[in-house]
């Protein structure tokens, strides 16, 4: 299987954990992985390279200068530039069939073998249902409201689909588009569900699930999955930790953080300490929160915004 990641120097740790987890809960399946990099140093490319030779896989990197490239960097967000660059894998990858694309704050714990037996043939793209707020996205992008909404984090691509049918340049015409600079909101996310409407492959919700999904509000939880939802997460593939407070830093309370530390001590970067977020508050604050979650998981109190693990 083919893997596509995105980066920048400073995000090599993170997309080196992701990958160590897709390849220890993947041990029979041979992975080529594809990074894409605005710059990376000798040192982190030495270890990414000493990962793939651990497991025996196979690894390419392109250094990506984003001012050549043909898209609106003003309409890409927060996010900047790498989300988006997944737009360029059938161009940049001419010979491959398909590819998996994985945001870097992902963990894989169990098998994505499944993936390969979809058939892909009148699919673009294959992408796990966003948050239950993508109604709102539908709305925005002039989308029926009984229509698919992915999330971008997770895309299988048929990349011989899109090179056939240019969608490509079909993404690129609605993302440079100056009428639609104010209803773009998410980038490429926007973009591919827009432009892939119909043929969009819908993977179910445990190969995409947001730490939002554990919140005891479950107000983001797609309501298709909302009644069975302590099921999907027994069944949990890929957890994505969408949070602006990261599983790296010391301040995340998400309680399956501990995945990515795991896979983390796989790495050449296991010992690195990233301190606190942005979002720190303090001691106080982080203790007050520490004894609202135990009383949440004794059921002394709940409360909305406590996880239910």
């Amino acid at each position: 299987m083919h893997l596509l990641y995105v980066t920048d120097d400073s995000y090599v740790p993170h997309v080196a954990t992701t990958m160590v987890s897709v390849f220890e809960n993947n041990p029979n399946m041979h992975f080529f992985v594809h990074l894409l990099a605005t710059d990376i140093s000798k040192s982190n490319e030495e270890k990414l390279n000493w990962i793939i030779k651990k497991y025996s896989h196979q690894l390419d990197i392109k250094i990506i200068n984003p001012q050549e490239l043909d898209i609106n960097l003003s309409i890409c967000g927060h996010w900047g530039i790498f989300p988006s660059l997944k737009l360029y894998a059938a161009d940049l990858f001419p010979d491959i069939k398909s590819i998996l694309y994985m945001d870097a704050d992902m963990i894989c714990i169990n098998s994505i073998q499944a993936l390969e037996e979809i058939n892909m043939d009148n699919y673009y793209v294959a992408a796990a249902p966003d948050e239950a707020a993508c109604e709102q996205h539908k709305k925005r992008l002039s989308l029926p409201q009984n229509s698919f909404y992915g999330n971008g984090g997770l895309m299988y691509f048929n990349l011989d689909k899109w090179r056939k049918d240019k969608i490509r340049e079909k993404c690129f015409s609605y993302f440079n588009a100056p009428a639609n600079r104010d209803i773009i909101k998410f980038a490429e996310q926007d973009v591919i569900n827009k432009i892939c409407q119909g043929h969009i492959y819908q993977l179910s919700i445990e190969w995409n699930m947001m730490q939002l999904y554990w919140l005891h509000h479950q107000q983001a939880i797609p309501i298709q999955y909302k009644n069975d939802i302590k099921n999907y997460r027994k069944k949990t593939i890929i957890i994505h930790y969408i949070d602006a407070c990261k599983p790296w830093f010391r301040d995340c309370n998400f309680p399956l953080k501990k995945y990515y530390y795991k896979y983390a001590a796989m790495t050449p970067w296991k010992m690195t300490d990233y301190g606190y977020s942005k979002y720190y508050e303090g001691k106080w604050i982080s203790f007050k929160n520490q004894i609202k979650n135990i009383l949440h998981k004794t059921g002394v109190k709940k409360w909305p915004f406590c996880f239910d693990i």
